[in-house]
């Protein structure tokens, strides 16, 4: 007796929420109308930052906890409120009844205005919680700083933040961050119950003043150009239990024609559970619990970082894997099933990040920092379904497997490790085991 065909599942759908949008003198405003039990709305602010010349990381860490807390204290019991920040922007979350919204969004607008929000005491407060958070010598952030200042080189956004910058911010040094940002760049993301009309005038309303940050365009890209590409280093951490390998670059951004396949590629080798690097890495090999690729956006570029935390004893065997995989990635060595596994993935994870009003705020709110508009969403599915292997293999082939840097953090040097950074040689064939430098990511 046959056994019976197995059910063919349908494909996933995404259906982008349905949004107004309207730009206006102190920024755009983005309103989704989202019913639901407990009559709770969601709303987003996105401030851009201007670049500070010098000590930008520590200036943005101390800015966020000062705006936090302020914020914490002007909406009291009527919301929750967190402060995110990234190299190009702060980003303000909030969760209220929606009732209370137009409460909420005015008390935001007001602190944001106030005189004294980065009054000395203030700043002094919020320097000392980001000095006790810093911890500076642990393996994931040596690791994490490492890497963001190979992917940076000199720009501000590869200097980690530091206990003696925290001490040397000041008030003006805060508020230029804010005051030096285009007011185009701005946008509030309201999504809740009731009249999408309604929701819209709230977001509008969470928009702070003007006259506070200067007129101009959006900026192009806030990283800049990417610095000169070069092979990965070792940084030697003695006692480091397992040795971190943090490689990657700079890649297109969401806007970018070639970021679906871009997106695609990074989720074969790394972005979900049966990725490649967990079938080798993890499955094959037992060399690291839980390996990832991911593609991280900022302003209108991304970084790409291939991040797995392995054995002292195998991090010169996965740094083979690493390259191998990579490379099977640009020559198109893999199936059409593989393909379409990433592509559901892509397109499911994208549903259930937008199945939640915060979801759907934060999904929005990203969209938003890449300097795309809220509509992007509408052609999401279609371009990931439109992407063909040719077009994943020659985005690897570009992107991935060429001029990738980064670090590898260590107990110690060993044979198949890159080189420290005082031995790495500007020419020459790079070790084995290590991922060569070649052109920087266009």
């Amino acid at each position: 007796m046959n056994a019976p065909a197995p059910p063919v599942l349908p494909e996933p759908h995404f259906a982008p929420p349905e949004h107004l949008d309207e730009a206006g003198p102190r920024g755009t405003a983005v309103a989704v109308a989202r019913p639901g039990t407990g009559g709770l709305a969601e709303a987003r602010l996105l401030l851009p930052l201007a670049p500070a010349p010098s000590a930008h990381t520590t200036r943005t860490k101390v800015a966020a906890e000062v705006v936090g807390a302020a914020l914490e204290e002007a909406a009291g019991a009527l919301a929750v409120i967190r402060t995110e920040v990234r190299g190009d922007r702060l980003v303000i979350a909030l969760r209220t009844f929606r009732d209370d919204l137009a409460e909420v969004c005015g008390r935001v607008t007001d602190t944001l205005a106030q005189d004294g929000l980065f009054a000395p005491e203030r700043v002094g407060r919020a320097a000392a919680r980001v000095t006790g958070g810093l911890a500076a010598g642990h393996p994931a952030v040596v690791a994490r700083n490492g890497f963001l200042a190979a992917v940076h080189g000199d720009h501000p956004y590869g200097r980690p933040a530091t206990e003696a910058e925290t001490a040397a911010v000041t008030g003006p040094d805060l508020a230029a961050l804010l005051v030096g940002a285009p007011v185009a760049a701005r946008r509030a993301v309201v999504v809740g119950p009731g009249p999408a009309g309604a929701l819209l005038a709230d977001a509008a309303a969470l928009l702070p003043a003007a006259g506070t940050a200067t007129a101009g365009p959006v900026p192009a890209d806030g990283p800049g150009p990417a610095p000169a590409a070069r092979g990965p280093v070792t940084l030697v951490l003695p006692g480091a239990p397992q040795t971190l390998i943090r490689l990657g670059g700079r890649v297109p951004g969401r806007g970018d024609r070639d970021y679906p396949a871009l997106q695609l590629a990074v989720l074969m080798l790394g972005g979900y559970f049966g990725s490649r690097l967990t079938r080798v890495l993890r499955e094959r090999e037992g060399l690291a619990y839980a390996p990832r690729a991911v593609l991280d956006p900022l302003g209108r570029t991304a970084a790409f970082t291939v991040e797995a935390d392995v054995r002292n004893d195998g991090a010169a065997r996965a740094l083979v894997l690493i390259r191998e995989e990579l490379e099977r990635l640009a020559a198109g060595g893999f199936t059409a099933e593989e393909l379409r596994g990433a592509c559901n993935y892509a397109v499911g994870s994208m549903a259930m990040a937008c199945s939640s009003r915060s979801g759907t705020a934060s999904t929005l709110t990203g969209v938003l920092a890449s300097g795309l508009a809220p509509g992007w969403l509408r052609g999401y599915e279609r371009r990931l379904r439109a992407t063909t292997a040719e077009d994943v293999a020659r985005v690897a082939a570009a992107h991935l497997a060429p001029g990738a840097t980064g670090v590898v953090v260590a107990p110690a040097l060993a044979p198949g490790l890159p080189p420290a950074p005082a031995e790495a040689a500007p020419e020459g064939p790079a070790p084995a085991g290590a991922l060569p430098a070649g052109d920087p990511p266009r």
